[in-house]
């Protein structure tokens, strides 16, 4: 029978004495928490609470065996209790034993089968486990003895999940009817009372694609009653899918005439229109837009509907967008004129908004090439502005950024020189504004003048790529540098600073700024393009490290995270939160980036140190998925830059990058599995899945090297050249550096002597031959540094694994030798020559440790002077502001060039150590 709760009179003797153990807990201090729960069961030994707070306390100490126990013996004696339910429940979570809540939970409702709270518990235990079959149970057992809506909601919701995650089309159309017919009854009892008990009822339809009773359902009365005022908006999809084009159109313009400003309305109401034109059976009824004429005669009946002073985008853009439709038909000029005039109108009109330009983007990409750049100074002049005009008010500052950007989207292409002189005009304006108290920002908005500093950010960044030099990328760093200190909030400069640092190849500059920008949970990995991804490659390992880590917590966690979100949804009812909850989950859980930043969190110790334990990498998602947020840095290259396939171009090349990484981390693994002191015979599995990985890596790196061979254009808004371009085209053949030494550890752990001397042998000119690489890599010119760090960092991450796998042969060799020292037998020439080969190994590694030693010894410096400080005097400029720029650039190349020599100093010392 079940230990049952102290008596009620007792209840608040019990809570003051648990009292200091839940605090203790709260603070973090789980060692008081454990003395405290001590000398409670002193005094009440079978106190179950107390007991399950012990163990709460033990599992966050670190003694998961002993918390276990306690959890085991309480778990037998079936407790009921909420305290301790709850403090269970805590531990099986923290421990990642979710099932064992289900017992925990099934055993209390034998114990209390009409508690209501009992059984919501154990419903929310198999909703964090994903069992929907014992959801459905659960729920239909709680709505007996409490009939309430949310409980009958729960398992028709329940249903629903089984369709959607079942394969059997069968067995999804049996369940997707029974869940129709369990709300139909309610619906025919008018038992439905809240407005997501509706949407339910619509999600199933949808399910079974029944467009039209799900049109007669939101036309309905009841709709009408528990969502009120939604039904027209909610019935546009499903006319778009009944392809009812003119109920459709009169729908929108009803909405339209209400909302005039709602694209989401202009979309649907467009797509009407053009079907209808389309459609030759025509009735000649007035009030639907069956053709563009009434369609533009539409749009301008809305804007001029429009109250003075009270100026909407909605309508102006409708009709671009109505420009844009019409010209993959034809000649749109005749009703609508040229497109430029309606863009240069549209920018007249709201110049003063930052969106302005960003929302002409696709419509000035429509224009023929020609006649965009033949009229690009009107966009700079349409206000009477030019690029030496000096507005003064804030909303004139914006419009004439709005005119500028317009003006460089349809310029022809520039020399680097004139780019150089429209950023130095873009500074002047900048300084300008600073010089008359023009910069308004605050610790949380920026204004609008800094949009002349991140603009001329652009045009420096555009001048440097033209003509392959730093130079303009210093002055870029400087000027954004001043916009931030002004401007703390203003992330727009925090992202450029970023990249730039990058582009210098200067990972601890750029982390100073990542840091102010405050990235957090799944910024790590819609952002880890821009910043993360680049400090491996720029030799920051030591930050890598910790980003890496991060990363790797948010990943290992957030299903922890979903699954209480989960709950919430059920809890109040939000029931399409839970599909999208569910697929957001499965997007993180096969994102590529983190699957990355695993392989280079078990890699990048090998070189950083301290090495931690490493074991076979999960297999990788199938699919992987592209989480990276590609629109952060705004881009203002002209159209015909744009490059429609380079997201999906470069996820390709990460993702045949991460194959590789894989390869290098699973032959690691397997040697470290292959170099204990098992038989031959017991190793026989890992060494044929090792010798399996070591071709399998070796035709990726082949296939790889013909695949990746193009060089990738620089683009600030875009990722960087992918990592897998300088590792496979690197005159280092590090395919046949990594396939020889990983074979080399796999013949050692075989026994077989032969064949290890025959790849250690076959591998010493290549590492030869590898050195004489490394001088010609480095160049004294700043721009060309990213490239020259990228291909140490490769090469490092190289020297780190072969140390740590001759450290693996070394302890192969020293258990072969320990086994015949205890026979009182020598060693076997065979051996003898194997430990020779390896011990000359060690000497050639030794000797590329020592070259690169000489080599960031005599690490080149660079000269990062700038000329702003020089323009602040001129323009009398004295806020005692210093350019933080050259510091930072020289601290972080410093940092740089300390932390490798301090790695290869301990390289140098293990390897001497293995002699």
């Amino acid at each position: 029978m079940a230990v049952r709760p102290q008596n009620t009179h007792d209840g608040g003797i019990v809570e003051r004495r648990l009292r200091p153990i839940y605090d203790w807990l709260d603070n973090g201090n789980n060692k008081k928490a454990f003395q405290e729960a001590e000398k409670v069961l002193k005094k009440s030994p079978s106190l179950q609470a107390a007991r399950a707070l012990k163990a709460l306390a033990l599992f966050r100490l670190g003694k998961g065996v002993e918390a276990q126990s306690v959890l085991e013996t309480l778990a037998q004696e079936k407790p009921c209790d909420d305290t301790t339910l709850q403090a269970m429940t805590i531990s099986y979570r923290e421990s990642q034993q979710f099932h064992k809540v289900c017992a925990l939970y099934e055993a209390a409702v034998k114990v209390e089968p009409t508690s209501e709270e009992l059984y919501s518990h154990l419903f929310m235990s198999y909703v964090r486990v994903g069992d929907f079959r014992s959801q459905q149970r659960v729920a239909m057992a709680l709505y007996k003895f409490a009939p309430k809506n949310p409980y009958y909601f729960w398992a028709v919701m329940s249903i629903l999940l089984q369709a959607k995650t079942t394969d059997d089309p069968t067995k999804k159309g049996i369940l997707l009817t029974l869940a129709q017919r369990m709300v139909d009854n309610f619906i025919s009892e008018n038992k439905m009372e809240a407005e997501q008990e509706a949407r339910l009822y619509v999600m199933i339809l949808e399910l079974q694609e029944k467009w039209t009773d799900i049109l007669r359902f939101i036309e309905g009365p009841l709709y009408s009653q528990l969502v009120p005022g939604s039904t027209a908006q909610a019935s546009i999809p499903y006319l778009k899918k009944l392809s009812d084009w003119r109920r459709l159109n009169l729908v929108c313009k009803e909405l339209l005439f209400d909302n005039q400003d709602r694209w989401d309305y202009y979309l649907p109401y467009l797509d009407s229109v053009f079907k209808l034109m389309d459609n030759t059976d025509s009735d000649n009824d007035n009030s639907v837009d069956d053709t563009a004429e009434k369609c533009h005669e539409f749009i301008c009946q809305l804007v001029e509907s429009m109250t003075s002073g009270r100026t909407l985008r909605g309508p102006y853009l409708a009709r671009l967008e109505l420009w844009k439709r019409l010209s993959v038909h034809g000649d749109p000029t005749t009703l609508l004129g040229s497109g430029v005039a309606l863009c240069i109108q549209y920018l007249r009109v709201f110049a003063n908004k930052p969106c302005a330009v960003p929302d002409l983007k696709p419509y000035l990409a429509i224009i023929p090439q020609k006649e965009r750049e033949e009229h690009c100074r009107d966009f700079l002049t349409c206000l009477g502005f030019d690029e030496n005009s000096e507005p003064e008010s804030p909303d004139d500052i914006q419009r004439h950024i709005s005119c500028l950007c317009a003006w460089q989207l349809t310029s022809p292409v520039r020399t680097g020189e004139d780019y150089l002189n429209i950023a130095s005009l873009l500074r002047y304006q900048y300084l300008r504004c600073a010089n008359k108290k023009l910069i308004t920002a605050t610790l949380t908005e920026f204004c609008a003048a800094d949009g002349y500093g991140t603009l001329a950010a652009h045009f420096y960044f555009y001048a440097a790529v033209k003509q392959q030099s730093a130079t303009p990328i210093l002055e870029a760093l400087s000027l954004l540098e001043l916009v931030l200190h002004n401007s703390p909030s203003n992330f727009h400069a925090k992202l450029l600073l970023i990249t730039l640092y990058h582009v210098l190849g200067n990972g601890p500059a750029a982390d100073s700024v990542y840091r102010r920008l405050e990235a957090k949970h799944v910024q790590l990995l819609s952002l880890g393009w821009i910043h993360a991804a680049r400090l491996a490659p720029g030799l920051a390992h030591t930050r890598a490290l910790r980003l890496l880590a991060d990363t790797h917590a948010f990943h290992k966690h957030h299903g922890k995270d979903c699954m209480e979100h989960l709950t919430y949804a059920y809890k109040y009812g939000t029931f399409e939160k839970l599909l999208e909850l569910r697929e957001w989950g499965a997007r993180l859980e096969a994102c590529a980036w983190c699957s990355l930043a695993g392989r280079e969190r078990a890699l990048l110790p090998l070189l950083a140190g301290p090495t931690a334990p490493m074991h076979a990498p999960h297999p990788l998602p199938d699919p992987l998925t592209d989480n990276r947020d590609l629109n952060a840095i705004v881009s203002w290259e002209q159209p015909q830059y744009n490059d429609p396939g380079m997201k999906e171009r470069s996820f390709d090349h990460d993702v045949a990058y991460l194959r590789l990484k894989d390869g290098i981390v699973s032959c690691i693994a397997l040697c470290i599995e292959c170099a204990d002191n098992r038989s031959l015979d017991e190793k026989k599995v890992q060494l044929d899945e090792m010798q399996t990985c070591i071709e399998a890596f070796s035709s990726a790196m082949e296939k790889c090297k013909e695949k990746y061979s193009g060089k990738q254009r620089l683009c600030l808004s875009a990722p960087f050249p992918s990592r897998i371009i300088a590792f496979v085209n690197s005159p280092v053949p590090y395919r046949e550096l990594y396939v020889l030494m990983v074979s080399v550890v796999r013949s050692v752990c075989a026994g077989d002597g032969l064949a290890s001397r025959d790849r250690g042998t076959a591998l010493r000119p290549l590492l030869a031959a590898s050195r004489e690489h490394l001088a010609a890599a480095v160049h004294t010119d700043l721009w060309a540094q990213r490239d020259t760090l990228e291909f140490f960092s490769n090469y490092l991450e190289f020297v780190g694994v072969i140390t740590f796998l001759l450290g693996v042969c070394n302890e192969v060799t020293a258990q072969n030798n320990k086994k015949k020292s205890k026979r009182k037998t020598n060693q076997s020439p065979d051996q003898i020559l194997t430990n020779q080969m390896l011990s000359v190994l060690n000497d050639d590694v030794q000797d590329i440790v020592s070259f690169l030693e000489e080599i960031f010894d005599n690490w080149p410096s660079f000269d990062y002077n700038n000329s702003l400080e020089e323009q602040m005097t001129k323009l009398d400029i004295n806020d005692k502001y210093q350019c933080p720029v050259k510091q930072k650039l020289k601290d972080g190349i410093q940092e740089i060039v300390a932390d490798v020599k301090t790695m290869l100093k301990k390289k140098s010392k293990y390897l001497k150590s293995l002699q």
